[in-house]
């Protein structure tokens, strides 16, 4: 089974709480996901513009709203903590460490936006990072090491039109729903889905929180809050 196969085989499962996330997975393209498959060979920084080339390509089509970058060969948290963290370099890119209020001390969180248009200005857009790693909370661990970021223009509002926008994420995807009640049904089946897949709230599983790493990790990789 190819690295795409297996990775979208598994967003469609049960391990993955979110409903829309199940729902793009099954033809991603229909919702202007792109995919792309990326070389983790050669030093971080290498990597990380790799990335960053990528992304700015799938930004200029017109008719792309998300990008998800395969890494089949990416089988290394401290590895992958390296990359992500040089990403931080490329323009238009921010990654910044934060505290992992519970449980306290043991987890640290890089936060990885991209800038992306909105309006005349631009917003953060927070990246995800996916990967079979223990470390990650249940919903994160895909067989095959990825990253998920929203590339296309984000709405004024959030998902539930209540908070203005003042950063992006997946959840601003377009999907196209015959009503807005089976948003809603499928928002709550969504919230359900995450807390039985997470035992309960997982700071881990934040959005915000792209990628997470231990306490000694990032103090070894020089990255503590």
């Amino acid at each position: 089974m190819s690295p795409e196969k297996k990775y979208l085989k598994w967003r469609q499962g049960p391990r993955v709480g979110c409903l829309f996330a199940r729902l793009i997975a099954v033809k991603p393209d229909r919702y202007g996901q792109r995919i792309v498959r990326v070389s983790s060979t050669g030093a971080p920084a290498v990597v990380a513009k790799r990335i960053a080339t990528a992304v700015s390509g799938i930004m200029a089509d017109k008719d792309a709203t998300a990008a998800l970058l395969l890494f089949p060969e990416l089988r290394s948290l401290e590895r992958t903590a390296r990359i992500m963290l040089a990403l931080g370099a490329e323009p238009d890119w921010t990654v910044t460490p934060m505290a992992v209020p519970s449980p306290p001390k043991k987890f640290v969180a890089l936060n990885i936006t991209r800038a992306i248009n909105f309006g005349k200005e631009t917003c953060p857009s927070e990246a995800l990072v996916l990967g079979n790693f223990p470390k990650f909370p249940p919903t994160r661990r895909a067989p095959v090491t990825a990253l998920e970021v929203f590339t296309g223009e984000p709405r004024p509002f959030g998902p539930l039109d209540d908070v203005a926008t003042l950063k992006a994420n997946l959840a601003h995807m377009p999907l196209h729903l015959p009503s807005h009640d089976m948003f809603l049904t499928m928002w709550r089946g969504s919230i359900d889905g995450r807390a039985r897949q997470l035992g309960g709230t997982d700071n881990r599983a934040k959005a915000k929180a792209s990628l997470v790493i231990t306490s000694a990790l990032a103090k070894r990789l020089g990255c503590t809050p």
